[in-house]
């Protein structure tokens, strides 16, 4: 029987009708916990989401960059879970079509998602199931955890990228998906990288991290490049923004036999200048696109980034910038609208 318990939610009612209420707490069932949140980032793609285009159905509960405490168990629950920490793989698959049999999990045809397409992490508690926890030590902060979403995004696209050590590498983009794939390339072996991006301030911290840059607003990207890498193009390019400029920016900053990973959510429809187009064909570069993270039995992007989290937790803790209750939520949310305040990951703590 489903328990009157309520618990504080920030509730999406319809397109910029966000509001923080009390809603109902549900129980776990067969197979699930319930999942006390601790802390929760706002993702870049939350604001049009919240703003512009709404989520797939009202009212909805966004939110899917999480981490918390197993508080209560469903049914063959195993009882040792019990006052866990986890953090939590969003997507909900069918498990039944192609490329589930396939553990391509990313690529479900009728895949469900924590925050979107179904109630997220912008609440108290969260009722999920066992298959979808990542366990994380009692040392790690919930804060560092609930980056796990964006690292792991930021892993696969490295993978993708199929980046070898001694490799020059651009990631167009000064965001906090953009800071954690450069972090991971430098870690990787990367010879050389550089961040492109408009924020000075963003810049600056970037190099105080050890990164080139390049600012998209004075600088032509090409040979801004060139200049930084001895008159070549960089090997390996990630995009991470999702606009025809920066996608263009990237190609642009690519060398001869390139890769150009596409990482941003698209904010609209893009065109290329023919010359930008030429330059796939007369340089011969690989393109692909990624826009998840891997979470089979042989490939797991989110335990790789729980490592790579408990081995070097400050570098995770930095892109951390700003923390606020749930009842601070327009604060917060403006907070990450402002381009003119520095923020990378704006972020809701629950306690």
């Amino acid at each position: 029987m489903e328990n009157k318990e309520t618990m504080k939610a920030l509730v999406l009612h319809g397109i910029g009708d966000l509001r923080y209420e009390d809603v109902a707490k549900h129980s776990p069932g067969d197979g699930e916990v319930l999942l006390k949140i601790k802390a929760c980032g706002i993702c870049s793609s939350d604001i049009p989401r919240i703003y512009t285009t709404g989520t797939y159905h009202f009212p909805t509960i966004p939110g899917h960059e999480f981490s918390g405490q197993i508080v209560g168990l469903g049914d063959h629950v195993d009882p040792d879970l019990l006052g866990r920490r986890a953090a939590v793989f969003p997507l909900l698959p069918c498990r039944h079509c192609a490329p589930c049999e396939r553990e391509a999990y990313a690529q479900c045809k009728n895949y469900n998602y924590f925050g979107s397409r179904c109630d997220g992490a912008y609440a108290e508690y969260l009722v999920v199931p066992v298959w979808n926890l990542i366990l994380f030590d009692d040392q790690l902060d919930y804060r560092i955890a609930a980056l796990c979403e964006p690292s792991a995004v930021s892993l696969h696209a490295i993978n993708v990228s199929q980046l070898k050590a001694g490799q020059t590498v651009v990631v167009v983009g000064a965001g906090t998906i953009a800071f954690l794939i450069a972090s991971f390339a430098k870690s990787k072996g990367a010879k050389k990288v550089i961040i492109c991006g408009r924020s000075r301030e963003k810049l600056e911290f970037a190099e105080s991290l050890g990164f080139g840059t390049i600012n998209t607003q004075d600088d032509n990207v090409e040979e801004a490049t060139k200049a930084l890498l001895d008159g070549e193009g960089a090997e390996v390019v990630f995009e991470c923004v999702g606009k025809a400029s920066t996608a263009e920016n990237a190609i642009q900053a690519s060398g001869a036999f390139g890769t150009v990973v596409f990482v941003g959510n698209p904010e609209g429809d893009m065109t290329f200048k023919k010359d930008v187009y030429w330059k796939i064909l007369r340089q011969q570069l690989t393109v692909k696109g990624t826009w998840n993270s891997s979470y089979s039995s042989t490939v797991n992007d989110w335990k790789e980034a729980l490592l790579q989290m408990s081995l070097k937790p400050e570098l995770f803790r930095q892109l951390i910038t700003q923390t606020y209750s749930l009842a601070e939520f327009e604060t917060a949310l403006d907070t990450v609208k402002d381009r003119n305040k520095f923020s990378l990951k704006v972020m809701f703590e629950m306690d």
